[in-house]
Order: structure tokens, then sequence, then C-alpha cells
């Protein structure tokens, strides 16, 4: 019996409502008639809201509705990593508003979704300063269902296993989207100060194909957590974006948008390599390498200038009372 006998409601209905994502994706390329039934708009819409919860946000839908094939072109641009090679030959269309839809979860447990629109009319102001998007007012905390009881050390572990992040970029003026998250935390630590911990998710990438120190980028994201002493129940205190230079300074609006928009655009990886992030973490564990060796380098040239001024100002006073007393 070949899937052409069967009847395509059941198809429709019974077999392609309980296929995820890439699954749905690989069935579209086996037939002409799987093609058709898998192009179904309410299928890929339904898909994305299973995913990214966000998703249904009607400033995110009516983003959605302006890409090529709808839910399945955001589907093919949020779910596979972008390459980690950026390019810059063509600059991108100025865009007014950028919008991120943002999903926490744990253990596949919804802790925290939102969208937000970020203006990014160019400006003196927005091009020169530094680039940086907060979800989350100061003091404003978001409580979860989420509940942790036990030593503070199994939560942090937990948290860095069990913790997953989407953060989704929209592009409007393309058209297009980019996962900026590396899905699981790539560094999870405690703040002795505050007792929260603080965990990152990154995406890093270069400028070019040959590689340089000063060629790395990361999409860095920072979310602060905390546990309330009397309920066990697990919070969000804070979320940011910035992206970072080599030095690990953010980068300005100007050059961000650079960045962002580029990724929006660039190749995406094979989905073979987007199960738990570890290609991400390791990324993300060069980038620092290569920033605590730039910054030692760099302390290195500091101390040889500060020898070399204090031997010349040794040698000129040596000759000067050389000189004066002779």
């Amino acid at each position: 019996m070949s899937i052409a006998e069967i009847h395509q409601d059941i198809i429709q209905t019974h077999i392609l409502t309980r296929l995820n994502g890439q699954t749905l994706a690989a069935a579209n390329c086996s037939s002409s008639l799987l093609q058709s039934l898998c192009s179904d708009e309410k299928l890929w819409s339904d898909i994305c809201s299973s995913n990214w919860p966000s998703t249904d946000d009607p400033l995110v839908k009516q983003a959605i509705s302006n890409f090529p094939s709808g839910h399945r072109s955001f589907f093919s641009d949020s779910f596979p990593s972008p390459s980690n090679h950026l390019s810059t030959t063509s600059p991108p269309p100025q865009t007014s508003q950028i919008i991120s839809s943002v999903d926490i979860r744990y253990h596949d447990e919804l802790v925290f979704s939102k969208v937000e629109a970020t203006n990014t009319t160019p400006s003196v102001w927005f091009q020169s300063s530094p680039f940086r998007i907060d979800l989350l007012e100061p003091k404003e905390l978001i409580p979860s269902v989420v509940k942790f009881s036990g030593d503070d050390q199994v939560m942090q572990s937990n948290l860095e296993k069990h913790m997953t992040l989407s953060w989704i970029l929209i592009d409007p003026s393309q058209n297009r989207a980019v996962n900026l998250s590396s899905k699981k935390p790539v560094s999870v630590q405690r703040n002795w100060l505050t007792d929260e911990i603080e965990l990152t998710f990154a995406f890093v990438a270069v400028y070019g194909v040959s590689v340089h120190d000063n060629d790395y980028v990361n999409c860095n994201i920072e979310i602060t957590c905390g546990v309330k002493r009397t309920s066990g129940e697990l919070y969000v205190s804070g979320m940011s974006l910035t992206v970072q230079d080599i030095d690990g300074k953010c980068l300005s609006g100007k050059a961000s948008m650079e960045v962002l928009q580029g990724l929006t655009v660039a190749e995406r990886r094979s989905t073979r390599f987007n199960g738990g992030g570890d290609d991400l973490k390791g990324r993300y564990e060069e980038y620092i390498q290569k920033r605590r060796e730039r910054k030692e380098m760099m302390e290195m040239r500091e101390r040889r200038l500060d020898l070399a001024c204090v031997a010349g100002g040794i040698a000129f006073l040596m000759a000067f009372w050389s000189f004066a007393l002779y």
C-alpha cells in the first residue's frame, strides 16, 4: 500500500500533525503529494507555537506573515543555528525595528515567554551608544512554577543541565529571523553578592573566512535567576542581550546591527549539529580563551612599555647629570 492510496485527510490529521519540524521538512522533500500537504500554513504555525510559545504573540504573527512561506520560512530560519562565519560584503538595509521572541524552559516546563520590539531607527545616539536589549525592568521578578529544594550546588548543576533558552531575533526589513541562543547555558556562575545564579547563553561568530583574534564577535545573553527561600520557587530577575567584541566590550548600535542583520541572512548549519549545543559551548570557550590570551598579551606589552619608559628615564637622568658634572 503506497501513501498515495491513503486519504489526504488521514495524512494531514493523523500523520503530519504528529511530526516535529525536522521530520516534516524531510517529508516535504519525499514526494509531490507530501510536498503539497506539508506546505499547510496551520501545520507549521502549530509547530512554531509548540517550539516557541512566544510566536503566538500578534506582533510576531504579523511579522511572520510577511515571510516568503510564512511559518515554514520562519522555522527554517530559527531552528538551525547560523554558520559561525559572518559575511559583511554588503551593508544590511536600515530597519527601524527588530523583534525579540524569547522563551525559557526548565525540563520542558515553560518558565518565561516574552516578545519585545526594539527601536533601531538610525540616529547619532543609537549608532554610537553601546547596544543592549533588556527584557525586564530593574527589580522586576518573574515567578515560575519550578521549585528547588536542597543544596545550592545541586540547583546550579540542574539549571546548567536542564534550562534551555530560545532568543529569536526577527528583522522585518529582510523578513528573516535567527536564533541567537546556544540553547543550553555555556556558563553558570553564582553571584556571591546577590546570591543569585547568572547563566550565560551565547553565539560566537567570526568575520570572513580567515580567523584573526579581533574578528570574533559574541552575541551574549545573560539570564539572572534566584530561588525564594520561603517557597523554593524559581524566579527570573534579569535578561539581556549584548554584542561583544574579542575584548568583551559591547559594540555600538551601528556595529551590533551589522552583526545581527548579517546573522539573519547567514547560511544555516545542518540540523545534525543542533542537538545539545555542545559545539556552541566549545566555540564560546574558544572565544574566552582567545580573549584571555589577548588580555595577557596586551598586559605584557604594557609592562614592556613601562620598563622601556623607566629605562629611558634613567638613561636620560644619567646623561643629564654626567653633562652637568662635567
